[in-house]
């Protein structure tokens, strides 16, 4: 077997490390999972073009993000979706809010949907961050009980989310991204 001497495991390390966030930032923006599937396998392309200079930057998760949102501006030039709009921001070097995070206004809009008592014990022990056993304790139930109505409420709060906010998991069954839909 013999060793590609142009082959940089920088690119394949940066690739893993930022290409589920990745993905997502082209999901949100482009709102379409092929159109956001194409532009990133456009990234890789321009890594793999660049992988020399690439592998001596200070920051790829940035340059990454640099191509992709310019990438993403070219698409929309060429299909005519222009406005006078700016365009998408690069996500920057500071952790941003987890998939998990930017879910609240669509948890939000969800929970009216559910019945009230998944509501109530959402409300009190996920969102407000109540003790489960405080939770039983106050609604005459056993801590049993409690995490079997806590679980089946996630369960039901779970489908709603993924028919209203279009949620994409990753390979490990985390949430990678989603986008937010009217319902």
């Amino acid at each position: 077997m013999t060793v590609d001497p142009d082959h940089q495991p920088c690119i394949e390390s940066a690739w893993q490390n930022h290409r589920d966030e990745l993905r997502g930032f082209l999901i949100r923006h482009s709102g379409d999972r092929d159109a956001a599937d194409d532009l990133l396998q456009t990234v890789y392309a321009k890594a793999l073009t660049h992988r020399r200079q690439f592998c001596e930057l200070d920051s790829p998760r940035a340059w990454l993000f640099r191509v992709a949102r310019h990438q993403w501006i070219d698409q929309q030039r060429r299909a005519k979706h222009w406005t006078d709009e700016a365009p998408p921001e690069i996500a920057t070097e500071s952790p941003t809010a987890s998939p998990m995070e930017s879910l609240v206004d669509c948890i939000e809009r969800a929970l009216p949907h559910l019945e009230p008592q998944d509501r109530d014990i959402l409300r009190r022990c996920d969102l407000e961050g109540r003790r489960q056993a405080d939770y039983a304790d106050d609604h005459g139930l056993g801590l049993p009980a409690t995490k079997a109505r806590l679980r089946r409420a996630r369960q039901r709060l779970r489908k709603r989310l993924i028919a209203q906010c279009g949620i994409v998991f990753d390979e490990q069954g985390g949430i990678c991204c989603h986008r937010a839909q009217q319902g």
